[in-house]
């Protein structure tokens, strides 16, 4: 028992490290500004680190985390959780794969988000579906309410990275640094993206090489092949085309 209470407590040190390790590389690469951007990890079925509200990033301590329960009530630590709080736990109650993740400002994928630019639909980089799979966009929410974990839980059960409209990015992982790196890749994804627009007519990739790619993720165990919703249910198309003839037979008749 002391040892399992001993490798519990160390493995939650290790997870604060990460926490700060990725505060840090967030405020280095200018992905937050000021007091921008939260992160967390779930470490038990009803417990997760957090950070806490008013500290910038890159400043960061292993004390200032905070441990909450899935209800967003304080198990230790003396400071506020940030005010998105609620956007993560709700991401943890609808994906149980999810153990971490990064939420933050970078400027590039920021401005597409603003911008309600999709960069899902037209894909330059074979990297962006390997590392990425699906990139969803939410719908405006205002910061702190209950809007934005809805928006989030609209879209977040096959997608690892998000583009939150006129909110920045969130990112989620296996561990807390999974979470971290894809926030660079979507980062540098959106400049590649934004470059390849300034200089001309970028040459996505066709639909049959995107298909292709989401297969070879699939295979690989990087993730699922397409979004649930783009699944096509044959049967369902033809029962909609029956009614359809249906409708326009009674209307010609």
């Amino acid at each position: 028992m002391e040892k399992d209470v001993a490798k519990t407590v160390s493995n939650e040190s290790a997870i604060r490290s990460e926490i700060v390790k990725a505060g840090k590389k967030l405020a280095e690469r200018f992905f937050v500004a000021a007091n921008d951007g939260n992160i967390s990890c779930r470490i038990g079925e009803n417990e997760i680190l957090i950070t806490p509200t008013g500290v910038n990033k890159g400043d960061i301590r292993e004390e200032d985390i905070l441990k909450v329960d899935m209800e967003g009530n304080v198990i230790s630590g003396t400071m506020s959780p940030t005010s998105e709080m609620k956007m993560h736990l709700r991401v943890y109650e609808i994906r149980s794969d999810v153990k971490a993740i990064v939420h933050a400002h970078p400027p590039t994928i920021t401005g597409y988000a603003a911008c309600r630019i999709p960069l899902d639909r037209e894909i330059l980089l074979p990297e962006a579906i390997f590392n990425l799979g699906r990139i969803g966009l939410t719908d405006y929410a205002t910061p702190t309410t209950d809007e934005v974990p809805e928006s989030v839980a609209r879209i977040v059960k096959d997608c690892d990275a998000i583009m939150l409209a006129n909110h920045g990015a969130l990112t989620v992982g296996s561990t807390v640094m999974d979470a971290y790196y894809k926030m660079e890749t979507l980062e540098m994804y959106a400049r590649i993206n934004l470059t390849a627009r300034l200089l001309g007519k970028p040459a996505y990739l066709n639909e049959g090489q995107i298909e292709r790619l989401f297969a070879i993720r699939e295979e690989r165990g990087w993730g699922t092949l397409r979004s649930g919703s783009e699944v096509i249910d044959e049967k369902l198309v033809e029962s909609i085309t029956e009614i359809v003839v249906k409708v326009l037979q009674s209307h010609l008749a």
